[in-house]
């Protein structure tokens, strides 16, 4: 065969080949690649223990929560219940049967009466504020406005007084004798003393720790 016949027919197998090539196109990987859309690989689902590890934690989360949730129930409680048998001072209100109480008159100042109430029993007790103080029954002495004060513990054998003025003479109307007197004690007690005096609107101080301090008030 001649030469230039060979050159030929190599340069027709060369072309040939090329142009099988080219009908491939490229291959998928690269299209991919190109087109910039590729699809992002879906998230790795959580693994069973870290689902009991995020449930354990949530638990621990509300066990810890609950003592607190306690303390603000309880904020919101009366710290104790009291009783009316039972002073401010934690201590019981004095009963008549732990009291002496006399009444005794004076003359300076004039015409004032000076209650004494004393512990004879073995245990403290708080006479309270004030003695609300009765005559027959039916003459109320006057309280001072705005009472206050408190408590007055009485230990055993100790005192406590408030003065009475009997006869207020600028008070409207007349007075009246009386025969007795009644004092209320704060803890619901009366006691009864037997006094024979005149009463013209009387008033009566809150218990005062010495009988000078009742007398002045």
């Amino acid at each position: 065969m001649p030469a230039s016949r060979t050159l030929t027919a190599c340069a027709a197998l060369v072309l040939g080949s090329a142009a099988l090539i080219g009908c491939a196109g490229p291959s998928s990987a690269s299209s991919g690649a190109a087109s910039g859309t590729a699809t992002p690989a879906a998230p790795a689902a959580p693994s069973a223990g870290t689902h009991r590890t995020d449930a354990a934690s949530t638990a621990r989360t509300s066990a810890s929560s609950a003592p607190s949730a306690a303390k603000h129930r309880a904020a919101g409680l009366p710290s104790h219940a009291k009783g009316s048998s039972a002073s401010q001072a934690g201590v019981p209100f004095c009963r008549a049967s732990q009291l002496t109480v006399s009444a005794t008159p004076f003359a300076h100042p004039l015409n004032h009466l000076l209650i004494t109430a004393r512990n004879t029993s073995g245990e403290r007790c708080d006479l309270g504020i004030i003695g609300l103080v009765t005559f027959d029954g039916r003459i109320a002495a006057e309280a001072p406005d705005g009472i206050g004060g408190g408590p007055n513990i009485l230990d055993p054998g100790q005192a406590q007084y408030e003065g009475v003025s009997l006869d207020r003479q600028d008070a409207p109307g007349n007075g009246s004798g009386t025969s007795t007197l009644t004092v209320r004690l704060d803890g619901g007690d009366v006691v009864k003393v037997p006094l024979k005096t005149y009463v013209h609107a009387p008033a009566v101080t809150v218990w005062r720790p010495t009988a000078a301090d009742a007398l002045s008030s």
